[in-house]
């Protein structure tokens, strides 16, 4: 089978300003997971929650758009997606319980390395001069703001590879979701979603103890986190999650994974703004290679064409 790519209207968004924005929200979501953390909810649960509710969501939308277009979908792909989607939330959410935060950021960070290279591998993007300097200044940015002392001293662990392996799938399933640049978004969203949902109920069988707070016997003192996390996940994630996958099914997917690093920024300066820290030099200066890798992958470029159809099935 073979499916006509979607044509760009002069209404659509910016997907560089989109991306940015959704960006700004990822880096501001350790706000609501602290909260929810605070009320005794575990981040397991929490992300089958907040996955559920932007399922549900997002439910309604992709079932319109299979009735709309009456599409013939790529069950093999679509499967790939739920597949390094789900698994790369899991492995972020697992790589944070089972070992340093500052080492699981800066791992899972390797991604703009990670989106060049299958950018290039699988959707034939240039490997061009400013996009290469770009790669080395944002993992140099990272590496800066995470901080090269606490990421060195410590030996090489478990969390280590289900940090990296997040960065990985991430990056994989953004491939995916680009390749199907011809299906509509919603359907692609879904799969995501219902990989999410999967993954982390596998989780919750595997560790008991991590369920327990949805019992029902649980409810009744925990149900202003249980609360929070689905509004957390009907809301700020469902909004990152549509900013970010909106840039991926228009954007080469390198420039996606580069300008993801904002992100970073946004935690630091959020941080420094609402938790009190202040950020030292070296994290200064690593915001500022970050900005400037953003920047030379924000300049207005000619349009990409889009990869390969999703077609012959």
């Amino acid at each position: 089978m073979s499916v006509s790519l979607p044509r760009q209207t002069g209404r659509a968004l910016p997907p560089t300003l989109v991306l940015l924005i959704g960006s700004t929200l990822w880096g501001l979501t350790w706000l609501p997971l602290k909260a929810i953390g605070e009320m005794g909810i575990n981040p397991i649960a929490t992300t089958l929650l907040a996955y559920l509710a932007t399922f549900a969501v997002i439910l309604p939308f992709a079932l319109r758009a299979l009735t709309r277009h009456k599409l013939a979908l790529p069950w093999r792909e679509l499967a790939l997606l739920a597949l390094f989607g789900g698994s790369s939330a899991l492995f972020f959410v697992a790589a944070l319980m089972e070992g340093s935060v500052v080492r699981a950021m800066m791992l899972f960070f390797l991604i703009p390395a990670w989106g060049v290279i299958f950018g290039w591998l699988f959707l034939k993007e240039a490997l061009t001069p400013v996009r290469l300097l770009a790669v080395f200044l944002a993992l140099s940015g990272a590496f800066l703001i995470l901080g090269p002392g606490q990421i060195l001293q410590t030996q090489w662990q478990w969390a280590d590879l289900y940090a990296v392996l997040a960065g990985l799938t991430l990056a994989l399933s953004n491939v995916v979701f680009r390749y199907l640049a011809a299906y509509p978004i919603p359907i692609k969203l879904l799969a995501m979603q219902a990989g999410s949902v999967l993954f982390a109920s596998v989780a919750l069988l595997i560790l008991p103890a991590s369920a327990a707070v949805l019992a029902p016997s649980a409810f009744t003192q925990l149900w202003p986190g249980l609360l929070g996390a689905v509004i957390y996940g009907a809301t700020m994630l469902l909004a990152a999650i549509i900013c970010t996958q909106y840039a991926v099914h228009r954007l080469p997917v390198g420039r996606v994974a580069i300008l993801m690093t904002v992100e970073l920024i946004v935690s630091v300066l959020s941080a420094t703004l609402v938790g009190g820290e202040r950020p030292l030099l070296l994290e200064w200066i690593g915001g500022g290679l970050i900005l400037i890798a953003a920047l030379l992958e924000a300049r207005p470029k000619t349009p990409f064409p889009h990869p390969p159809a999703a077609g012959h099935y």
